[in-house]
């Protein structure tokens, strides 16, 4: 026989897992709005990582911010009839790898700018796709429970 404490965590556990999944969140259905949020996190925590100086987690955010942008053009071909893989294509990826050129070179003032330029590639983006209401900006502050700066080992 488990003890009490147990069988009210377990049920504890089952209750909570019902209940998201009867009401998971919009995102978790994996559309356009949940990628594009997977993107601006990946975003955030890349000019985190830039503005500490620490190469190796900004070259980490970047490739996730890559397969993000990849997994949009693979499974987003349209939305509200704008090509959004293709503009994805066409505009964030070439962004991204030059950001990940100044990264590589250890060039933080060219990352500097290459960030901004990323940022102006995502609003230029939601202008063609109608969606020019959703502007992205550089953020202030670390909402996250993560240290940005470099290791000292």
């Amino acid at each position: 026989m488990q003890p009490r404490f147990m069988r009210l965590l377990g049920g504890s556990l089952l209750g909570a897992l019902l209940v998201f999944a009867v009401s998971a969140p919009a995102w978790a259905d994996g559309g356009l709005a949940a990628r594009m949020h997977i993107l601006q996190t990946h975003a955030h925590k890349l000019q985190l990582s830039v503005a500490a100086r620490n190469g190796e987690l900004a070259y980490f955010y970047l490739h996730e911010l890559e397969e993000a942008a990849e997994g949009i053009i693979a499974e987003v071909a349209e939305y509200d009839g704008y090509p959004i893989a293709a503009l994805t294509r066409e505009m964030l990826l070439p962004s991204v790898e030059s950001l990940e050129e100044a990264v590589k070179a250890g060039d933080w003032p060219d990352t500097d700018a290459r960030f901004a330029k990323l940022l102006k590639s995502c609003n230029a983006c939601h202008l063609v796709a109608g969606h020019g209401f959703i502007r992205i900006a550089p953020a202030a502050g670390n909402p996250f429970a993560q240290d940005f700066s470099p290791r000292q080992d």
